[in-house]
């Protein structure tokens, strides 16, 4: 069994991974967008599903019945395929240099590094994921026919993805990736001190990517409730954070239970 001192930064209790050693960060970000290029397509009923679910008030599928085929769940893939890969290159490559300059940093090997950095790949990231998820949600929620009309009414008003910032890319995105990483980084390298090894077998990756995204997904699930309906709104003006969230409670449906983040779970069953 190899000593984890060998794998250790000099200025920190970090233990880099050994695929961060065989692999660049470009190598990363090219390997991640494909795998999780491969699990957005497999698992996208789920997605279609939840965000239904999510962006009506009691959850009511009635208005949706006639999106109910093949075509319909996959609604919105389009724009998720031509920009998912991208944006998890930037993504992983953003998050990677962000931990590992933090690394050297004031913040050290703590929790807070893993959180600030996966907070930066998403703000790093988002002029790709914004556009994306926009065009991907109304897609699915049929305020779009297809997905030409998604990209011209996107490029004809880029102003409105302005508006889904905060929401989206602020209060969602950066929260789950700051949790994610947290939750996965923090598992991976107890794992590391406790077999004295950087390397994992594929089944311990498998289930600390599921326990992570399982973790995230119940934390997060609140936000991207509140998410989906204001970027899901048919107004011209979409209700505020504030509104949306007070309205939600009302009906005590914040956290849309146990269906949207089984959904949510299933989805984020692959973190890394």
């Amino acid at each position: 069994m190899s000593s984890v001192s060998d794998d250790t930064e000099s200025s920190s209790h970090f233990v880099t991974p050994a695929s961060d050693v065989r692999l660049s960060a470009t190598q990363q970000a090219l390997a991640g967008s494909t795998a999780k290029g491969a699990t957005k397509l497999i698992l996208y009923p789920l997605d279609t599903f939840k965000s239904r679910r999510q962006a009506r008030r009691f959850g009511e599928l009635q208005e949706f019945r006639h999106l109910q085929t093949l075509r319909g769940v996959y609604r919105g893939i389009v724009p998720k395929l031509l920009l998912y890969s991208p944006y998890q290159a930037v993504y992983m490559s953003a998050y990677i240099t962000a931990r590992d300059h933090l690394l050297q940093g004031p913040l050290g090997d703590s929790v807070a590094t893993f959180a600030v950095a996966g907070a930066v790949a998403e703000v790093a990231g988002s002029a790709i994921r914004l556009p994306m998820e926009v065009a991907k949600l109304r897609l699915q929620l049929g305020a779009y026919s297809n997905s030409f009309q998604a990209f011209k009414d996107i490029l004809m008003n880029p102003w409105r993805l302005t508006r889904g910032f905060v929401p989206q890319t602020i209060m969602h995105d950066c929260s789950y990736s700051a949790c994610g990483w947290l939750f996965f980084e923090s598992g991976r390298q107890w794992l590391y001190s406790l077999r004295g090894s950087s390397n994992l077998p594929v089944y311990e990756n498998l289930l600390l990517g599921f326990a992570a995204g399982t973790l995230t997904s119940l934390v997060t699930n609140p936000f991207d409730v509140i998410k989906t309906r204001i970027i899901g709104s048919s107004s011209e003006t979409p209700p505020g954070i504030l509104s949306t969230a007070k309205s939600i409670w009302r009906v005590s449906y914040i956290w849309r239970p146990a269906m949207d983040c089984t959904c949510s779970c299933t989805k984020s069953s692959s973190f890394k």
